[in-house]
């Protein structure tokens, strides 16, 4: 991993995830989860004050160690148990049928086997379990979708692996798990390539 990755995007993000369009989506898409929970992706802990009393423990994955360092005031101030382990959502060391949820904020983006880490959350998801998913991807507007593909390069350079052109939808169906509802919206304040939004929940 990159100095700038470790040292330098954990701090871009930090700045990014908490813009007001990101903070209102996490409260909308979290505010439902209970039980067990598992979060893909957990960079800088913003959505640790937006889980409610239903659930109850929470581990989280991340890859970069940078990220982590950031996290640790919001971790030594969470009312929730957290477990953090510093590893890919490619390669899950849990257990078949563990968590009652899975959460994925603006993530799924940048893991470079998307459709792996897509497999392993469905396997740890218990058989009445929800994935609950905010993610930007690939637009509608094929004139825009030209440029997400000409962009992708430079930003997966700049956002540390993030693709513009992810289709979610899509992505999530192909792991095998089923749509309970969504929404697709335009987040305010965002460039078109990156503005596109997909929230919702999918089941196993």
């Amino acid at each position: 991993m990159s100095l700038y990755s470790r040292h330098v995007f954990p701090h871009l993000l930090e700045w990014i995830m908490t813009q007001p369009s990101f903070l209102a989506a996490r409260a909308e898409l979290l505010a439902t989860v209970e039980g067990d929970a598992l979060e893909i992706g957990f960079g800088t802990g913003i959505n640790l004050e937006y889980y409610p009393d239903t659930v109850d423990n929470l581990t989280t994955v991340d890859v970069n160690p940078g990220v982590q360092k950031l996290a640790r005031k919001r971790l030594a101030q969470s009312r929730l148990p957290v477990k953090f382990a510093l590893i890919s959502g490619e390669s899950l060391p849990m257990a078949d049928n563990s968590y009652d949820a899975v959460i994925s904020t603006w993530t799924l983006c940048s893991i470079p086997d998307v459709k792996s880490a897509l497999r392993e959350i469905r396997r740890v998801l218990k058989p009445e379990g929800r994935f609950y998913f905010v993610e930007h991807g690939l637009h509608p507007d094929p004139a825009i979708q030209k440029w997400q593909h000409r962009l992708t390069p430079v930003q997966k350079v700049i956002a540390d692996g993030c693709h513009l052109d992810r289709d979610t939808l899509k992505l999530i169906a192909e792991a095998g798990m089923s749509l309970d509802n969504y929404r697709q919206f335009e987040a305010e304040g965002l460039p078109k390539v990156g503005a596109f939004m997909t929230l919702g929940v999918a089941r196993k």
